[in-house]
């Protein structure tokens, strides 16, 4: 059984992933407390120096054996030299300054003190799994490990092998930072086993083969691998059964490294049993052995993909769009940037129920605000397909649990809206409505059937369902872009004759086409999707539109007024606006409420704001004694109104608060991040 050891005996069975690493050292520095704290707690440093041999963790960054832990042990790949880096105490060229969570997140997430990634040279895959009380214990034995001066070699990597930023992709396709969870059903030395074989021993890291970006395969785990000019043989359960090894044999084996009549260890695996295994209690050798002889067969998926709504097929190209189009923005697990790239993983943008917010995002970027840059449109780069594949891998991965609900057409629908000019363009400026009918065999809209839904509108018609209907009878066109084309196109010439300046033009023409784009796209939902009660506006990219209720049978029922529909403050605020009028109010009045609101409020989203007012104006309508029928009507007028209004407002930057940055203390020691 021969098992590489750390760095030294992991690179080899690595050498594909490689291309991946950087010129820095790779997993070490880690923590910051007063090294004589440590006598405080001699029993959590005692367990922890356990542990740190059930890690292996001496051997991989120890170049000089005079110098323990100090690191510089050089690693030969084919694509240059890698130095294991200094872990001891050592303020200057160690880890004494790095602090407790430094140090979890060096170990369990593989990104170092400053912020860059991890090789998996460094067996973060398996750390990940090693439970809080165990993550104490080591950083209690690692910050006393005693300070010893020593700067290993600059890694020796050539360019692009030399790229940290591209461990982005092996984190996104292959990293799942998740705790050991003990097996149901399992005895305590089983799940005691488990936990010793896959987190501390990392044993699959050396016993299961790559693929070609350096990640183990899973349906091969544990079925041997090449490690360093040795073999690291097949331990799965059925082979070791197969090859002739019993409880005991194994036992012996794995304490001295020599079972009788069996083998004797060589090759990296000696050094493991010597420095790790040797060490170990009776208890833990037993628990090891109990747990290979009954270890899982290999499960056919990564186990993020196993949880995936997505299927393998659809899984496998849309995580490749994530990592080809937004992880080096967005980072690995959707976790931004700071206060500079927001986050995708929990953002309420992503989750909603309406999936309209990030296929807009998607297709037509966003504008720069606050601290956060730009994001480019990608509309010209990816196709409907694309977009809703990658839509619904956002919206299902790193914890989000929204619906996959995203269809090509309902994403071919919103790209339709991007054919409005955008305002202060040329375009716009000279307000020039698209042209329409596109070449023979075009999916774009029938000219004919675009006149006589002009003449419609022009006559007062303004029922976008009513319309849509009308176009596809009259085309005998169902294609969702073509669609939302069409209304697009009979409305601009309406609007173009108005008297309202250019601006206000392009504001209602965009007001119109988000929500001809509403009607079409929810006639393409695969899935649930948001039930409102009542007309609700819903955030659209940088715009909103109104969504009108499913149903207006039965009693009107108002969103609680808990913070949970609306934020609390602007719910308040929206209500001592509203006051208690008798409906039906004027529109000139509910604009007025709509832009006192939205300026009173910087901060707020402008779907806030309408649903906020409308909200306030529900509870004004209920306790009129009015008919069901004239309650909707009368809601509904109001919050169309509102949102129109807010939709006519000229747009606003995005606010976003700048974290303040906590002075240094004034010391004449060191200072110590904390």
């Amino acid at each position: 059984m021969a098992r590489a050891s750390g760095f030294s005996r992991r690179i080899a069975a690595l050498a594909a992933a490689t291309f991946l690493c950087a010129g820095a050292p790779a997993m070490a520095q880690m923590a910051t407390y007063p090294v004589a704290d440590a006598a405080k707690d001699a029993d959590l440093v005692a367990r922890g120096e356990y542990l740190a041999k059930a890690a292996d963790c001496m051997p991989c960054h120890t170049g000089d054996k005079a110098k323990p832990f100090a690191g510089g042990l050089g690693l030969n790949t084919p694509f240059g030299v890698i130095y294991s880096p200094n872990i001891t105490s050592d303020r200057s060229t160690g880890i004494g300054l790095w602090t407790y969570e430094q140090f979890v997140n060096a170990v369990r997430n593989g990104i170092r003190k400053d912020g860059a990634y991890l090789y998996p040279a460094m067996p973060f895959d398996a750390y990940t799994q090693i439970s809080d009380d165990d993550m104490k214990a080591l950083w209690a034995y690692v910050r006393r490990i005693p300070p010893i001066p020593n700067t290993p070699p600059a890694n020796g990597l050539e360019f692009p092998f030399n790229v940290r930023l591209g461990m982005l992709a092996w984190r996104e396709l292959f990293f799942d930072d998740s705790r050991f969870t003990p097996t149901a059903g399992k005895s305590e030395a089983w799940n005691r086993g488990a936990y010793l074989v896959n987190a501390l021993g990392h044993c699959g890291d050396c016993h299961t083969p790559r693929n070609i970006m350096g990640a183990t395969k899973g349906k091969a785990h544990f079925l041997g691998a090449d490690v360093d000019g040795f073999w690291a043989p097949d331990i799965a359960s059925d082979a070791l059964k197969k090859d002739g090894w019993t409880v005991d044999t194994l036992s012996v084996f794995l304490k001295t490294g020599s079972a009788p009549a069996k083998t004797s260890v060589f090759g990296p695996m000696a050094e493991v049993v010597h420095e790790s295994l040797g060490f170990l209690t009776d208890a833990d050798r037993a628990a090891i052995v109990t747990y290979l002889f009954d270890s899982p067969r290999p499960a056919d998926v990564p186990a993020r993909q196993a949880a995936s709504p997505l299927s393998a097929e659809v899984y496998g190209r849309a995580s490749a769009l994530y990592v080809d189009n937004c992880a080096v923005c967005h980072m690995d697990k959707g976790a931004g940037r700071g206060d500079t790239v927001p986050a995708l993983a929990g953002n309420p943008a992503v989750v909603a129920a309406e999936p309209y917010n990030i296929i807009m995002a998607v297709l037509g970027g966003l504008p720069t605000g606050g601290t956060y840059g730009a994001m480019p449109s990608f509309a010209g780069r990816l196709d409907d397909q694309q977009i809703a594949d990658l839509a619904n891998y956002v919206r299902t991965s790193w914890g989000n649990t929204a619906a996959p609900n995203v269809t090509s057409s309902m994403v071919a629908s919103w790209r339709a809206t991007a054919h409005v000019p955008d305002y202060g363009t040329q375009a716009a400026d000279a307000f020039t409505c698209p042209e329409v009918g596109g070449a023979p065999g075009s999916d774009g809209p029938d000219p004919k059937a675009v006149a006589a839904l002009s003449a419609m509108m022009a006559g007062g018609q303004r029922s976008i369902p009513m319309m849509v209907d009308a176009y596809k009878a009259a085309s005998g066109t169902s294609g969702s872009g073509a669609v939302v084309d069409a209304l697009t196109a009979a409305y601009c010439p309406v609007v173009a004759k108005s008297d309202a300046p250019t601006w206000q033009k392009y504001a209602e023409l965009r007001r119109f086409t988000l929500q001809a784009a509403l009607d079409v796209s929810q006639r393409t939902v695969s899935g649930p999707v948001d039930s409102q009660p009542i007309a609700w506006a819903l955030p659209v990219g940088p715009g909103l539109v109104l969504k009108e209720p499913k149903s207006l049978v039965g009693k009107l029922v108002c969103p609680a007024d808990d913070g949970k529909a609306v934020p609390a403050d602007l719910s308040a605020a929206a209500t001592k606006l509203v006051g208690t009028p008798k409906p039906p109010m004027a529109g000139d009045a509910v604009s007025t409420l709509a832009t006192t609101l939205y300026q009173q409020n910087p901060k707020a989203h402008p779907a806030d704001v309408a649903n906020a007012l409308i909200a306030a104006y529900c509870r004004v309508v209920v306790a009129q004694p009015r008919t069901v029928a004239v309650q909707n009507e009368l809601l509904n007028g109001f919050a169309g109104q509102a949102v129109q209004a807010l939709q006519l407002l000229p747009p606003r930057k995005i606010v976003v608060e700048v974290p303040a940055k906590a002075a240094a203390p004034a010391t004449s020691a060191p200072a110590q991040k904390k």
